[in-house]
């Protein structure tokens, strides 16, 4: 099944498009839901005019087939921005660039109806571009959070630069098969690319760097939400979930308003011990497995002593 067409069936399951208010963000030209078969506001950083501006690089992405933005989504809170709630909120490959995701859940959330949802997809570090980056830590998340960031933290940008693989090179089913290996694949950018790729961004901290600040994976994310859910940061339980499904290289989480805490963390556990890491079958998986087995079984010469043993002690 093409990815995409997989990603949509996913992120519409179970909608009631006669009745649900939806938002979109960040849909650019390759929406999940349409205005002709449901109700749905497109929201993003910028106008339309703007991201056709921001994009103007991209050869795909051209005025004509972007989606028109209904709602513009920046420096004031998500709240300010709409009016109502909203049962359903799809964003796809949208947060990891967020700069402060804490905040940016917490705002989504405002915009919830009790039942609401917010239904992200997001890439597997593992095998995307972010495969040579280490992983998000929790106090990432909170000093991001705690300093109310609206544009990436210049530490990101230079990670993002210093360690991001070429799209051609992030090749997610070679990476699962093993018939590729991410530790010889060099960054795309030189050093001194990488260095003038941040010094916007520390000249201007309001200046706007487009990068991934977040490197997750299904089970990193599960264990990031679980100190924020039981002290009350956020208030999000984990209603679905979706593993990395090789040749896709994204993950997909759905996300509810819990006031329990408890309750709330104990769904990001279950996430957690559904999330595979290595995934089964992978070539990373089948190396374990060979490994636990040789570490189980005697050595030969142990072996083939012991029935020397037995042998001499049945005479």
């Amino acid at each position: 099944m093409d990815i995409f067409i997989k990603r949509q069936k996913i992120l519409t399951r179970g909608i009631d498009f006669n009745a649900a208010q939806c938002l979109e963000i960040g849909a650019l030209t390759t929406p999940i839901l349409h205005k002709n078969d449901s109700h749905v506001l497109y929201v993003d950083r910028l106008s339309t005019e703007g991201l056709a501006q921001q994009f103007a690089w991209n050869p795909e992405v051209t005025p004509d087939k972007l989606v028109t933005v209904d709602v513009i989504w920046s420096e004031r809170p998500l709240r300010e921005c709409v009016d109502g709630t909203f049962d359903v909120l799809i964003a796809s490959h949208v947060a990891e660039h967020v700069p402060d995701l804490i905040g940016w859940l917490q705002e989504a959330q405002s915009v919830l109806s009790p039942k609401g949802e917010i239904r992200l997809v997001l890439p597997d570090s593992r095998f995307s571009f972010d495969c040579h980056r280490a992983p998000t830590r929790l106090a990432d998340l909170l000093v991001a959070w705690l300093q109310k960031r609206r544009t990436p933290d210049p530490r990101d940008v230079l990670d993002f630069a210093l360690h991001k693989i070429h799209d051609k090179d992030a090749r997610c089913q070679d990476f699962y098969d093993g018939t590729a290996h991410t530790k010889n694949i060099p960054p795309q950018f030189s050093f001194d690319t990488a260095l003038d790729w941040v010094k916007p961004a520390i000249k201007d901290l309001n200046h706007y760097v487009d990068v991934h600040c977040w490197v997750l994976t299904p089970q990193i994310l599960a264990h990031l939400m679980i100190p924020l859910v039981e002290n009350g940061i956020l208030n999000l339980a984990c209603s679905g979930f979706e593993d990395t499904a090789p040749p896709g290289f994204e993950f997909m989480v759905f996300m509810t308003p819990e006031p329990d805490p408890a309750r709330c963390a104990e769904s990001w556990r279950r996430m957690s011990e559904q999330a595979h890491d290595p995934l089964p079958g992978s070539s990373l998986a089948r190396a374990q497995s060979t490994a636990a087995q040789d570490m189980n079984e005697p050595p030969k010469i142990i072996s083939r002593g012991i029935k020397w043993i037995k042998r001499y002690l049945r005479q």
